[in-house]
């Protein structure tokens, strides 16, 4: 499991080869020694339409997927989703 935070995103990609939502990252990540400012999220069935261009922490399990244009990529699939509320 991870624990992420930042704005959550909607993403679109020609070819399709999107989750269709990311998070533009408060602190980049290191994955596979490459630093990551923003990181795709697979809803894994949760409702998140309405956290879209909110600041979130995202807990999930991170998974390689792969693709034709744009080969591997990471994607954190979304076991628990709130919203930051900054005061």
């Amino acid at each position: 499991m991870i624990t992420i935070t930042g704005k959550l995103v909607k993403v679109v990609a020609i070819g399709g080869e999107t989750t269709g939502w990311a998070v533009d990252l408060d602190s980049s990540l290191e994955v596979d020694g490459k630093r990551l400012n923003r990181i795709e999220i697979d809803p894994n069935g949760k409702k998140i339409d309405g956290f879209n261009n909110k600041r979130v922490e995202i807990v999930g399990v991170l998974k390689k997927r792969s693709g034709i244009e744009r080969k591997e990529y990471w994607v954190i699939l979304v076991n628990r989703i709130q919203e930051i509320k900054t005061q």
